[in-house]
């Protein structure tokens, strides 16, 4: 059996009941270890904006794409030796 998203006024009713906007629909995972600081920071953030680390991850995932849309190899280049400075 397949289930159909069932549209109403922009919005999705997938086979769980959730209701989800369109555009927000997630089709696919990322998974990727990270030091146990940086999680905890990306914990702080979405803490004090209310939001999950989920959303906060990918709006940082979001801003770096477009950041090398804009600029190419120079914009990782820069963040790269930058996180290579700050390393121990």
């Amino acid at each position: 059996m397949t289930y159909q998203p069932i549209g109403c006024q922009g919005l999705n009713l997938a086979r769980t009941g959730v209701l989800e906007s369109a555009e927000m629909a997630k089709d696919t995972r990322l998974s990727v270890r990270v030091r146990s600081e940086l999680k905890k920071a990306m914990e702080a953030i979405a803490a004090k904006e209310s939001r999950s680390v989920a959303q906060i991850c990918e709006a940082f995932l979001e801003a770096g794409s477009e950041g090398y849309k804009k600029e190419g190899s120079k914009y990782l280049q820069r963040l790269l030796s930058r996180r290579k400075g700050t390393e121990t």
